[in-house]
């Protein structure tokens, strides 16, 4: 039998008191300069690269795809009869950059057709660019991705239109019902595969948000500016917004860096707002993190007078008074080997310098490169000759070309779309009777047990077989 612990309990003056450790002096220096919300959205995540990466993914995207079609047109032209070598016209990235951008500012043209706002515009815009990052044009031609992302985009934008009224509009003013049915069945086809290129990302930062806060800041400045001198500018602001989204401007920059480009970039007089823009926002920014510094430093300093409090008394109750200046005397050292330790804090000349994060010469050189971006879209057009008959001249020609290249598999009437279609009407064909045997797919479970196929209970039809599957998804490799 084991003897029990018969010795009292130790004294509560005895007990070493535990000094808690609080962190005064972090390794790294807190961030500075402003803070946006945008930073954290799925489009800033995974929408964003380097122009250098841009041209990677597309170069890359182009030469896969030359290389998987030239395959499948081999496959189409083996019944011929003719020994000459393939020789099939493909688009370059410049080529499907130019009827990218046609087709850009034919989704302009419909939305204002139709009524809708410009929130549905620029983010029809958005949603096409993504989908030819990850697709060629030579799998999809843009006409019909183009009606696919304008009417994504009244539903992502809250600007809903039934798909028989949207259709419809599409159909002119005398609308035939073979052609609403053509509109509805391309826009149906490829709903979901857009969808999937997109990630099932539908939220879009546009800069147009940003410009409007800034034309308010405008106002709020201190003279403000002459109200004809501001209708002026906006409207020149907001033509250069609209070039800005037929390049690749919200792939590289942020928002709001658009927004303050097509501003600073409308006239003389908003270069001269956007200076006084910058110079006031700067000035907020420098005193904001004078003041945020200057806390932090009080809280240091508190809080390490609140430790040595802390160790001071812990010391006097094991070791009374003695203790209790050894301590002290321990803190003084502590003390000094803090003191040698550098604070975590940005110089004050750093600060003052880049207040908003860049300094003044770096902020004005990024609103420089997006000007040039979207004044080389004003004066090269589409394909980059000029605007004119020569810009649609050499859209023809393109799109003349990608009519000979297309994937046949896609294309009516060619020989792999009618195989393609007869393995898919077979394979319907057998789905519904395997489902008409009360059998699955794979012909049964072990045991004896069957699934239905398509049902959920007893006489319900599941809307399961509804769903499309892209199987025809040309997604290229993400960087």
């Amino acid at each position: 039998m084991s003897q029990v612990d018969r010795s009292p309990p130790p004294s509560p003056s005895a007990s070493r008191m535990r000094v808690p450790q609080i962190p005064s002096n972090p390794t790294t220096p807190p961030d500075y300069g402003p803070s946006l919300a945008y930073a954290q959205s799925s489009q800033a995540r995974n929408w964003r690269f380097s122009a250098k990466q841009l041209k990677r993914m597309r170069d890359e995207g182009n030469k896969a795809a030359r290389e998987r079609l030239i395959k499948i047109w081999s496959e189409e032209k083996s019944g011929e009869s003719s020994g000459s070598e393939l020789s099939i016209p493909f688009l370059s990235v410049s080529d499907e950059l130019a009827l990218l951008t046609f087709y850009l500012v034919k989704i302009g043209q419909i939305v204002r057709a139709f009524g809708l706002p410009e929130l549905v515009e620029a983010t029809a815009m958005t949603f096409m660019k993504r989908f030819y990052l990850r697709n060629t044009c030579m799998d999809f031609h843009p006409k019909s991705i183009m009606l696919t992302c304008v009417f994504l985009a009244t539903k992502a934008e809250n600007y809903p239109l039934s798909l028989t009224g949207f259709a419809t509009k599409l159909a002119g003013k005398n609308p035939q019902p073979e052609t609403i049915r053509e509109n509805e069945k391309t826009v149906l086809d490829l709903e979901f595969l857009v969808s999937q290129s997109l990630g099932f990302q539908y939220g879009v930062h546009g800069a147009h948000r940003s410009l409007y806060g800034l034309i308010l800041d405008a106002q709020a400045l201190q003279p403000p500016p002459a109200r004809e001198v501001l209708q002026t500018m906006v409207a020149a602001s907001h033509s250069n917004l609209n070039n800005s989204r037929l390049t690749d401007a919200e792939f590289i920059y942020t928002p709001s860096q658009i927004a303050l480009a097509c501003l600073r970039a409308a006239d003389v007089n908003g270069r001269l707002i956007v200076g006084r823009w910058l110079d006031e926002k700067e000035t907020l920014a420098r005193s904001a993190m004078r003041e945020a510094k200057a806390e932090r430093e009080a809280l240091r300093e508190e809080e390490r007078q609140r430790q040595k409090r802390v160790r001071v008394e812990a010391a006097r109750k094991v070791r009374g008074r003695a203790g209790a200046k050894a301590a002290e005397e321990e803190e003084k050292k502590q003390q000094e080997a803090q003191q040698a330790l550098k604070v975590a804090e940005f110089e004050d000349q750093v600060t003052d310098a880049a207040p908003l994060g860049s300094t003044r010469k770096e902020i004005e050189s990024t609103l420089d490169e997006i000007e040039a971006l979207f004044r080389a879209r004003e004066k090269g057009g589409s394909t980059g000759v000029g605007k004119g008959a020569a810009d649609l001249e050499k859209v023809k020609e393109i799109d003349k070309r990608l009519k000979e290249c297309m994937n046949p598999e896609k294309v009516p009437g060619t020989r792999l779309y009618l195989k393609r279609q007869a393995d898919e009407e077979a394979a319907a064909a057998n789905k519904r009777a395997k489902r008409s045997s009360g059998k699955s797919e794979d012909g049964g479970m072990e045991g004896g047990d069957t699934v239905s196929v398509g049902r959920t209970g007893e006489g319900e039809e599941s809307d399961d077989d509804q769903v499309p599957v892209s199987k025809d998804l040309a997604v290229k490799a993400e960087h």
